[in-house]
Order: structure tokens, then sequence, then C-alpha cells
């Protein structure tokens, strides 16, 4: 299990400089049931290769020791993996994985006295893992179903454990020490299952899978049952749109007549014969002489001035200076606008009275800025102070204090504009 936990801080290592990437995979943890001993052909195969660490291909002696033949058995899968995304349901996938067990001993291996093994897995492989999209088409479906094919190399560790012994005889005799490596292999392996994503969101996946291993070297079958969690980095990959080609516009090729006497230049449905105004904007509604017609439109103007003051100041700071230059500008172009400036205190000073006296103070502070600054006319501005009887926020905090003590000015007004007439116009 060490080496289990490096692999996944390997994992973790590795894409750290691939995050900004999308479609980088990463499965931290996955789970599974790893088979051997429900088939019983590969058993008697791991009895045979592992008796004295050889290889069935190749015949050749590993160890050097003679155990008695050991099955490994059944037992939990723990892995790790890391891959990218070849196209939004197709990604490849590097993975690591151990499974310990114990070794399921011959009758040779409990006569000799070694009761008990200890068999250590690891597994190192790449794969593929193929979206059934790819072939029917891209949904928006949550569950995503896929093929895995790989390939990659399983290696197997035997130790003795011997129960109340430090040491036993083997069949040949030799002293094997508890603890003592004395079998392994290193095979070729290849990998086929079938598995399904289920999306949480975009960047969290539920993983569940179903597995052959082929051992190459051996001949010999493994099953695994596993499911985790992946996560995404960045995003999956978008899905590819195909855009239909554009058609080419239809171009109408029949040759226009024109008689001289009806030509309409402007085109504004008065002849260039009788138009006293040629030249006349396409969408201008136009009189019998062809000239644009005017009509009368009223513009409304209402806009709001918000000023805050400084604790006990009724000084208007710079800030607010270029906001009370567009109220000016904007009466200046409403010629019988006006303003009702208001005045407000926060409930801070020695007494209502006072407070009162300062939020007329600010409002007149507007006001003489608007008349003093920028020409407006005194009266077109009418003030009034409310002291600290209308506040806009709790008065037991500073903030709430600072919005209260505040000048708020309502400007309305409206003027008659003369425009031209256009077909899209509605004239009341």
């Amino acid at each position: 299990m060490k080496l289990n936990k490096i692999a996944l801080a390997l994992v973790a290592v590795a894409a750290a400089p691939m995050a900004a990437n999308a479609g980088v995979t990463i499965s931290p943890v996955l789970l599974g049931y790893h088979m051997t001993e429900e088939f019983g052909d590969t058993s008697d195969k791991q009895r045979e290769v592992l008796r004295t660490g050889k290889n069935l291909q190749t015949n050749t002696d590993r160890a050097g020791n003679d155990n008695g033949g050991v099955a490994k058995e059944s037992s939990l899968y723990t892995g790790a993996a890391l891959g990218i995304e070849l196209t939004p349901s197709t990604q490849f996938q590097v993975e690591y994985g151990v499974s310990d067990a114990n070794g399921e001993a011959s009758e040779d291996s409990a006569e000799s006295g070694a009761n008990r093994f200890d068999i250590e897995q690891e597994m190192i492989s790449g794969n593929f893992l193929i979206g059934t999209e790819e072939f029917t088409g891209y949904t928006d479906n949550a569950l995503k179903p896929y093929v895995l094919i790989g390939a990659g190399q399983s290696k197997i560790e035997v130790e003795n454990q011997v129960e109340n012994q430090e040491e036993y005889q083997d069949s040949n005799g030799n002293t094997v020490a508890a603890g003592t490596e004395v079998s392994n292999s290193k095979d070729t392996i290849g990998n086929l299952g079938l598995g399904a994503m289920y999306r949480i969101n975009d960047a969290l996946s539920l993983r569940g899978e179903a597995r052959a291993i082929h051992n190459f070297d051996n001949n010999w079958w493994e099953g695994m049952a596993l499911a985790g969690l992946e996560v995404v980095l960045g995003g999956h990959l978008a899905p590819t749109v195909a855009v239909p080609p554009m058609e080419e516009p239809m171009v109408d090729n029949t040759p226009v007549v024109v008689v001289e006497a009806d030509l309409d230049s402007d085109g504004d449905g008065v002849p260039d014969s009788m138009d006293a105004c040629p030249d006349t904007p396409m969408n201008v509604v136009v009189d019998e002489r062809g000239c644009p017609v005017n009509v009368d439109i009223e513009d409304t103007l209402k806009m709001e001035l918000r000023v805050f003051f400084d604790n006990d100041k009724s000084a208007i700071k710079n800030q607010y200076k270029p906001e009370i230059a567009k109220v000016a500008e904007k009466m200046r172009e409403y010629p019988n606008s006006t303003a009702r400036v208001e005045g407000h205190a926060s409930k801070t000073g020695p007494s209502a009275r006072y407070n009162q006296r300062l939020s007329e103070a600010r409002a007149v502070a507007v006001k003489s800025m608007l008349t003093n600054e920028f020409g407006i006319a005194p009266n077109r501005l009418s003030t009034v102070g409310y002291g600290y009887d209308v506040p806009i926020a709790p008065n037991d905090t500073e903030e709430g204090r600072a919005m209260n003590r505040r000048v708020y000015a309502i400007i309305t007004g409206d003027k008659t504009m003369t425009v031209e007439q256009t077909k899209d116009m509605v004239v009341q």
C-alpha cells in the first residue's frame, strides 16, 4: 500500500502544471474487487509459475526457491489514474494500482510448514476510454458509456508469512525466513472492459467499470470490478459543431426597364418631376410635394442626484462636482425643468434641532453650487431639510450613518421638439 500512496502523490504533482489545460482528468482513488480465484485455470497456472518463480513462456528461474505452489486469492484493488481527453468522449489514461492478498498454498507448501503467503500485485497500464458517443453522436445525457482497451505490466511478489515460527524448510530442504520473498513474476497484460461515467457537473463524474485482464506471458485471465471519482481540470473538451456551408445568394438578373417620365430618384413616392425636396432620406414621411413632414414631440426629463457628506459637514466634496455639473447641463437643455433638493443628517449631533439645521445647510450648499457655479436660476431650485427623520440605513452603524449624511435631488421637466416624421414613428 505504500507504493499506492506514492502513486497518488505522483498523480497530483503531475497534474499541477496541466491544470490550466482543458480535458485533463484525474481519478485520485479507484476502488475495486480484483478476482483471480474465480478462474480455476488461473489459480492452477499461478501455482505453477509462482512455485519457483518461473515464467511458463520462458521457463526462466526468477527466485530459485520452491514454495510448493501458491495462487493469489481475490482481494481489494486500490489505484489512481491520470489522463487527457483526446475528444469530448474519448481519453487516454495512465493507471497505477495495487492489490494485496493472502496466497492459497498447495498441499506441498502446507506440509513444509509454510501455511501462509502474502502476495502483492502491482499493475501499471495505459488505457484508452472510448465513449460510445464517438459512434452514436454527442448528447447532453449525463450517463456516458465507454469501452476500455489498454495494455501494461503486472508484477507479482510472494513473501512467506509463517505463523508461530520465524522460518521453515521448503520442499528442497532449504531454510526460508519469515517475510522472505520466495517468488515473483513480471508479465505483460492487456485490459478490456466496459464502463460508464455519470457526470455530476462539468468537473466531477462518478465512474463504474467491469474489466477483464489477460496475462500474455502466462496465458491466464483475471477480472476486476471497480468504481471511483473522476475530476476534470479546466472543464471537458467541447464537442465540435458542424457548420453548414453558406449558400450563395440568389441574384435576380432580370433587366429593369425605366420609363424616364416616372423616375423617383430618392424613392419617396413622388416622381422627380413633382419632387420639391430631392434626395429625401428613405425612412422620412413626405408630403405631396416630396418634402419632409415635421411633427412636434414631447421629451420628458427625470433624473436623480445623490451627494454624501462627511460627519458634521456641509461642504461638497470634489468627487460629487461632476455629477452636479451633469444636472446643470440637463437643466439648461430643459429650460422649464425644476429641482427639489432634500437635505438629510445622521443621528449623531447634539440635538434634533442641530441636525435639522445641518440638513438644511447641505441642501442649500448643493443649490448654491448649481446657481453660483453653473448659472441655474434660483427660482428653479427648492430646498428642504429633514434632519435625521428620513434615514435610508440604520443609524447604529458607521456605514449606515455615512449613507444618511446626504442630499437627494429629483430633477423633472419637459420640452417640445420639432423633428422630421419617420415611417416607424407613432404620432399621437
